[in-house]
């Protein structure tokens, strides 16, 4: 379980200060970074840190000291550090050390999840403590230390001494867990209450006894002298009582402001997450989307200013969205520059986190100022920038924009807990602009195809199941002589003779129960005129996602004059047949009566050459 969560931050904080108050001369990123760690998830008190990089701090940490016991001081530290903030608060809640050691199983867990803790009273200022390493957890002997350290400290939440811990079982010394016996010393007004209650009663005691030994005079001045002793220690031991709730109330009222603090900053949070949800998952327009998120972000988060910028069409450069925070004069600056994308000398954070996909968080701008341009520093130094997030907005692996925070007034500086806030918003911001950006594409496409649609002289249609037009061009509108509005929903029937309806019924049904297309050549109407005409159709069926029929789709042509141009070519044919046939049989005929007459031209011919007489001649 090396690589699991198993140490909340807090711990590794307390170290941090513990270093910074004793070791000021030690710098503490350097051992961090070492860890795998960072001052912000080290601030985040819901960052869980695992046993490999808990062991690598240490290890830095006892290193650079020189100091062995390095564990068992911070442990002792954390009674005076900040770093325990919710859990020291829920301690002091108690305001009586046995019900805190008592109550150590419920309240170890809220800095380890490596260990299962028990306690039992053995005296009224005496506990044992018994703590059991979970399985597969590799806790090392220092950690042993620490939690020694930190049960000595426990008592110095409401007293000013230490508790004694011994520790007579070790698991690091082969036992099967660690045994703990934590003694504390009684409190000063604890004692006093002591004193008081003897005075008291020792005073009672002797004025009965002595009243029938002295005489009345010396018994009273005793009485009054028992008295004020005894009144006298019932004042200090009170003044004492309340000097020590004060104490303990003072520093339990820090504690529940920081704790309210805490809590009204996860409030805003959880509602934040919920109004961006509820906001934008149905609007499909971009700007209105990023005018939607920075308007939430400004009413619900703590960030002094924030924007969001996105790539230009041709995503060579960054620009500002929208933004919240800024006066008129920087958010000027940020409408008329840009982070240019496809120049490489571009390193400023924001284009690295655009091109790289991950979040940046800086704390001390100073930190990554040598790594930025000349003009990166100039752009920064003009904004006042001092700590920023900088986060990516992305869907499917591709970046969509960056949504940007930064400091300028508050102090508070940015923890992972903020960075993570920002990158699960950022997640639904992309949803949303993935969703408008299809939507207008979508759009584009649909305009792309309706004018395509209108532009072609065929008309184009389609139907549901009952024949009624849900969709069709203007040249369907001419063909049929109909407006638009009069066609929407129009039945064929209604400008189809019977037998025509008919059989359309039939062509159709045998489409959608073959799923095959179909191409009708003769499909006669009656426009609104009255007026008939012919046309061609070709007809597809039109199904759901699933294959479901959901109606039919086609190409119409009306062909009226090309049938009449038909017609009269057909006619025009056999004319023209008609008039060779008769050339054909005339000829014919001028051919069978001419060959028998030349032969009788012929042998009158050849008569008239021989001697006839007149009569024959005649003849």
């Amino acid at each position: 379980m090396d690589n699991h969560p198993l140490y909340n931050s807090r711990i590794i904080r307390t170290y941090v200060e513990y270093l910074q108050r004793n070791y000021p001369d030690i710098a503490t990123e350097p051992i961090l970074a070492l860890a795998g760690m960072t001052a912000s998830e080290v601030r985040d008190g819901a960052h869980w840190f695992t046993q490999n990089q808990v062991d690598r701090f240490y290890k830095r940490a006892e290193l650079e000291t020189g100091n062995p016991n390095i564990a068992r001081e911070a442990g002792r530290f954390s009674a005076s550090a900040e770093g325990l903030g919710a859990a020291k608060q829920y301690t002091l809640g108690l305001l009586n050390l046995t019900s805190i050691y008592l109550l150590m199983g419920k309240l170890y867990p809220l800095l380890s999840r490596g260990a299962d803790v028990q306690a039992k009273k053995i005296k009224f200022n005496k506990v044992e403590i018994i703590v059991t390493p979970k399985s597969g957890v590799d806790e090392k002997p220092y950690q042993c230390d620490n939690r020694i350290g930190f049960f000595e400290a426990i008592a110095e939440f409401l007293h000013k001494e230490p508790a004694k811990v011994e520790h007579p079982s070790c698991f690091h010394k082969g036992d099967t867990r660690c045994h703990y016996v934590v003694t504390w010393e009684r409190s000063p007004a604890h004692r006093w209450k002591q004193v008081r209650n003897y005075a008291f009663l020792i005073g009672m005691t002797a004025s009965l006894a002595l009243f029938f030994l002295l005489h009345f005079n010396a018994w009273g001045l005793f009485v009054l002298i028992a008295g004020f002793l005894t009144v006298s220690f019932a004042f200090g031991c009170q003044h004492i009582e309340k000097k020590e709730l004060i104490h303990t109330l003072k520093t339990q009222g820090d504690a529940a402001k920081d704790l309210l603090e805490e809590t009204n900053i996860r409030y805003n949070h959880a509602i934040f997450v919920q109004e961006i949800g509820q906001a934008i998952s149905s609007v499909l327009d971009i700007d209105a989307l990023i005018k939607t998120v920075v308007r939430i972000m400004e009413k619900r988060l703590d960030f002094d200013r924030g924007m969001i910028m996105t790539p230009d069409k041709q995503k060579a450069r960054l620009i500002y969205r929208g933004g919240y925070g800024y006066e008129s004069e920087m958010e000027e600056v940020l409408r008329t520059t840009g982070f240019h994308l496809d120049n490489p000398r571009s390193r400023g954070a924001a284009v690295e986190a655009f091109k790289k996909q991950k979040p940046f968080l800086v704390n001390d701008i100073a930190e990554i100022e040598k790594d930025l341009s000349e003009r990166s520093r100039a752009f920064v130094r003009q904004m006042r920038t001092q700590s920023f997030i900088c986060v990516p907005i992305l869907y499917e692996h591709e970046s969509l924009g960056l949504i940007i925070v930064d400091n300028i007034r508050s102090k508070r500086s940015f923890t992972t807990s903020d960075m993570n806030l920002l990158m699960s918003v950022a997640s639904q911001a992309a949803i949303s602009m993935a969703n408008a950006i299809s939507f207008q594409k979508l759009q584009a496409s649909e305009e792309k195809y309706r004018t395509i649609l209108e532009s072609i002289e065929e008309g184009y249609f389609e139907v549901d199941l009952s024949g009624n037009l849900t969709f069709f061009n203007d040249s369907v509108c001419k063909i049929l002589g109909y407006a638009h509005g009069e066609l929407r929903n129009m039945n064929n029937r209604e400008y189809t003779d019977a037998d025509t309806a008919a059989k359309m019924f039939g062509i159709f049904n045998e489409i959608f129960r073959t799923g095959r297309p179909a191409t009708i050549m003769d499909y006669q109407i009656v426009r609104k005129d009255g007026g008939k005409r012919a046309l061609e159709i070709s007809a597809y069926l039109m199904t759901d996602q699933e294959g479901k029929p959901i109606g039919f789709r086609g190409v119409v042509r009306d062909v009226t004059e090309k049938k009449e141009a038909e017609e009269m070519r057909r006619a025009k044919l056999a004319a023209e047949a008609a008039s060779i046939a008769k050339s054909r049989f005339l000829a014919n005929m001028s051919h069978e009566i001419r060959t028998p007459l030349n032969g009788i031209i012929g042998m009158t011919e050849v008569a008239m050459m021989t001697e006839m007489d007149n009569h024959q001649r005649n003849i």
